[in-house]
């Protein structure tokens, strides 16, 4: 393994014991659950990884899958939001750690960072997030037609899907790909890949948290 993703994976167990970063405790459960399982669909997602690639990873918490995909694919850019200071503030003193470059975090709610950084991004990832119908109206908006969304999910997205086909619709996305891994005997992840097919309607994302508390459906 990258000696980047161990010393990564370390920095993360060292600081959740003062910023609430994760909630696997242990460097073991944290490197399968966090390192390992944000690598899982690398080989899926690795013809999308073009040379200086724009990157944007929502919410992106303790790192993941932000830092494990700049580790494996070091040809991005990759920009990392969050709207907790303290989770930024360790991002960045991380990227700085491991010497990332065009690596950088921001602390802003995502409706706010949309309103500068509209249809930008090649690439928009997402992990553990929301549901699926409320990352479409988060993401879209940043994504350039042509460019694509990661979805990381767990493993059943079934409903999920069927509740996000309007706002697909609406927002100007396209499933293109769903992929299923093991991340061990027991746990399965799956990877949704939405394409974006047309310009998304200014008006989205809405404000004042209506995405979440009043989501599309």
């Amino acid at each position: 393994m990258n000696p980047l993703l161990i010393k990564y994976n370390e920095t993360l167990i060292e600081r959740n014991c003062v910023v609430n970063l994760t909630g696997h405790k242990t460097l073991e459960e944290s490197l399968k659950n966090n390192v390992m399982d944000s690598m899982l669909f690398n080989d899926v997602i690795a013809p999308f990884m073009k040379e200086n690639a724009s990157v944007l990873d929502m919410g992106s918490g303790g790192g993941c899958p932000a830092i494990p995909l700049k580790i494996s694919f070091p040809q991005i850019k990759m920009t990392m939001v969050d709207s907790v200071r303290k989770k930024t503030d360790f991002l960045n003193e991380t990227v700085t750690e491991l010497g990332l470059e065009n690596t950088t975090a921001i602390h802003t709610r995502i409706e706010e960072f949309c309103t500068a950084h509209r249809e930008r991004f090649d690439i928009v990832t997402a992990r553990a997030v929301a549901s699926l119908n409320i990352l479409l109206e988060y993401g879209l908006p940043l994504l350039r037609v042509g460019g694509y969304m990661f979805a990381f999910k767990g493993s059943s997205v079934d409903e999920e899907i069927k509740a996000a086909t309007n706002a697909l619709q609406i927002l100007g996305g396209e499933i293109v790909q769903i992929e299923t891994a093991n991340l061990d005997k027991e746990i399965i992840r799956t990877l949704v890949i939405i394409k974006k097919i047309k310009p998304t309607n200014k008006k989205y994302p809405r404000a004042k948290n209506q995405p979440r508390t009043n989501p599309i459906i």
